[in-house]
């Protein structure tokens, strides 16, 4: 509570909104959506040939820290559906993991740039 002697205290700066419109936000957001395309077209050229490798691996990097999330998830309903009703619920979560990290990187590069036009 402020009074008319106290001004009110400014917010944090962390606790300030993301910066809309951030150019380098959008150039790393889309650039780790690429990356996770690349391994997603990679995990399923290997899955087609049957193979396990490299790109099940940079998946779940990339979607770090959501993919043991969703690893745990895919085990508790393993029972309960299809291999390939597991398969595409599998994929759909992973994109959503993407996205949401997508976000996220756009809002920490969107306020280091504004931070870096404030000094």
């Amino acid at each position: 509570m402020s009074t008319p002697e106290s001004p009110a205290r400014p917010e944090p700066e962390t606790l300030a909104p993301t910066p809309a419109g951030s150019a380098w936000g959008k150039r790393v957001a889309f650039a780790y959506l690429g990356a996770v395309g690349l391994a997603f077209a990679l995990t399923f050229v290997e899955t087609s040939r049957g193979e396990h490798g490299l790109g099940s691996v940079a998946v779940t990097v990339l979607t770090a820290p959501w993919s043991g999330l969703l690893a745990n998830l895919a085990q508790a309903l393993g029972g309960s559906l299809s291999v390939a009703g597991l398969r595409v619920l599998g994929v759909a979560l992973t994109l959503a993991a993407a996205l949401l990290n997508a976000r996220v990187f756009y809002g920490i590069v969107a306020r280091m740039e504004r931070d870096a036009r404030a000094r």
